[in-house]
């Protein structure tokens, strides 16, 4: 191979600076755009660094740079479609910041992500994106420190570099004035958990919908319970075992209407005849259920692309025109409430 290299040997910045006929530092300046070299220098060191494969070593300019180009990425549950969409949208913009993305999931378990952000600061990182389960501000504080950190979807309020999520209490009101507008007025709630903003807003937003309404929430109808597909299958269950039982039940998310979705087949009820449902959240194939989910927009794309810009930025010491971003979201009429499709 030119300029000495074996099949096996791994290009250095010097066989990048011998084949363009350079020296290491102007090779070095080239590579990370650096005022000096002139644009044919760059051209010549761009060429010679693409013909030896050259990769530079991610140690060397951490040692150099003191840091590590690498933000760590926590979620409460890597399966969830939601949270994988807000993954890759992040990603993206990440990369083309120059920054790697190391993923850790906390299973929804606050100590969970204790450990998981102890992990990924031993490493360490130069940022989090964090969708916090119910940490506790002592604890963020006690175990993040000063490293730069942007809160999405579950927020802790009052720390962190910044935050990013939907408006869950006007987004609840939506719902419900459009189950009111089908002639609903015994509306049930599968509220999730209320260790964290994410549910805690959906349900502030709810029992203020009804009583904006004037609607008595029913004992019982708010069942507050974990994220899951089996949790919205009992309480779903629980529901409409209660006299008289709801008309409607409003999914907090999109796992909790997936088990909705099975108790009803279990019970032999159908959708939207026996009982109405509407979700806040719509999974990427929401319409291709039967009957399809009538869901609010969750917008995962926007809050991976902002979360990872209003990191960036901090790491770039740019100041945002906002730290506090709350995106509204938009109704998607479909036929499990009762729209015609």
């Amino acid at each position: 191979m030119a300029g000495g290299l074996t099949n096996m040997s791994r290009a250095t910045l010097a066989d990048v600076a011998r084949r363009a006929g350079v020296s290491v530092s102007t090779a070095s300046r080239a590579l990370n755009g650096q005022d000096g070299p002139s644009v044919e220098t760059r051209r010549a060191v761009a060429d010679a660094a693409s013909a030896l494969h050259y990769r530079p070593s991610v140690l060397a300019r951490s040692l150099r740079t003191r840091r590590s180009h690498t933000i760590g990425f926590v979620v409460p549950d890597i399966s969830s479609p939601f949270y994988a969409a807000v993954l890759r949208s992040a990603h993206e913009r990440l990369h083309d910041a120059g920054y790697r993305l190391m993923l850790m999931n906390s299973n929804r378990d606050a100590g969970e992500e204790v450990e998981a952000l102890g992990t990924l600061l031993d490493h360490p990182v130069d940022g989090l994106l964090l969708a916090t389960t119910g940490l506790r501000t002592t604890q963020f504080e006690r175990t993040v420190g000063t490293v730069p950190c942007v809160f999405f979807d579950g927020i802790l309020t009052g720390v962190g570099t910044g935050s990013v999520g939907v408006m869950n209490e006007s987004g609840m009101g939506i719902l419900v004035d459009h189950l009111v507008e089908h002639g609903h007025r015994r509306i049930a709630l599968l509220a999730g958990q209320q260790t964290e903003t994410t549910g805690i807003e959906r349900l502030r937003g709810f029992r203020a919908a009804m009583k904006r309404h004037g609607l008595p929430i029913a004992r019982g109808h708010v069942r507050t319970c974990d994220w899951t597909q089996e949790s919205g299958r009992l309480e779903t269950r629980a529901l409409l075992g209660l006299r008289p039982r709801p008309t409607a039940i409003i999914a907090a998310g999109d796992d909790l209407a997936f088990g909705c979705f099975a108790a009803c087949r279990e019970m032999g009820l159908e959708l939207p005849g026996d009982l109405a449902l509407a979700s806040f959240d719509d999974p990427y194939f929401g319409q291709l259920l039967e009957p399809a989910l009538t869901a609010l927009t969750s917008k995962p794309v926007e809050i991976g692309q902002i979360s990872a810009s209003l990191l960036v930025d901090a790491l770039r010491g740019v100041e945002p025109s906002e730290r506090d971003i709350r995106l509204p979201v938009e109704l998607l009429r479909r036929a499990s409430c009762g729209c015609v499709a």
